[in-house]
Parts: structure tokens; C-alpha cells; sequence
């Protein structure tokens, strides 16, 4: 679905409001929702808005359906490891070797 069909949905449902947008993190740029009847509000990547039908992010946003929570993993060491739980050094490792910026000293 295009984010302003996503907007325009929006702005005709009188149970959700839009909140706002929330771009701290320019990677991740979310739109935030308020269910009104609920006082439910979400916060929606906006890149997971173009893989799914109104339907479905409906059913999210107005908690009638748990939003689906991937666990990344990844095999920095050795053996697969869920990233999680992963301080800030940890994962600024695992973002240098994805880069492939190797030198060999």
C-alpha cells in the first residue's frame, strides 16, 4: 500500500488519529497512531506500510492483531545469535563487518 493511500485511510477512520511521525532514527522513520476507542497508539515503520493491505495494518492498529516481532540473528561469533540483547559495542561490530571494510595489517 502507498503511504498516502496509508494517510488518506487514516484521515477517514474516526476511530484512529494520526499522531505524528516519529524520524529520530532516519533508518527507521515511523507513523504513529492513535486508536481512539482503545487509546491504543502505534508506532508503524513506515517501510512495513508498503508490504501489507489496510486490512492487515488495520487489524494492528487497533489491536485486534499482534504485530509481528522478527528476532534478527546473525553469525559474528561463530554460531548464530539472536541481536537483541546485543550491547552497543557488539552491535557497532556487527555493523562494521557488514560493511566488508576489512584491512589486513
Amino acid at each position: 500500500m502507498e503511504l498516502c493511500t496509508f494517510y488518506d485511510n487514516i484521515e477517514a477512520d474516526e476511530s484512529l488519529t494520526g499522531v505524528g511521525v516519529d524520524s529520530s532514527d532516519e533508518n527507521n522513520i515511523c507513523v504513529i497512531v492513535k486508536h481512539t476507542m482503545s487509546g491504543l497508539t502505534t508506532k508503524m515503520p513506515i517501510d512495513r506500510i508498503d508490504d501489507h493491505e489496510y486490512e492487515f495494518l488495520l487489524s494492528i492498529l487497533t489491536g485486534e492483531r499482534e504485530p509481528l516481532v522478527l528476532q534478527h540473528m546473525t553469525r559474528v561469533v561463530g554460531y548464530f545469535s539472536r541481536v537483541d540483547n546485543w550491547n552497543t559495542s557488539k552491535l557497532g561490530e556487527l555493523k562494521d563487518r557488514q560493511k566488508g571494510a576489512y584491512v589486513i595489517g
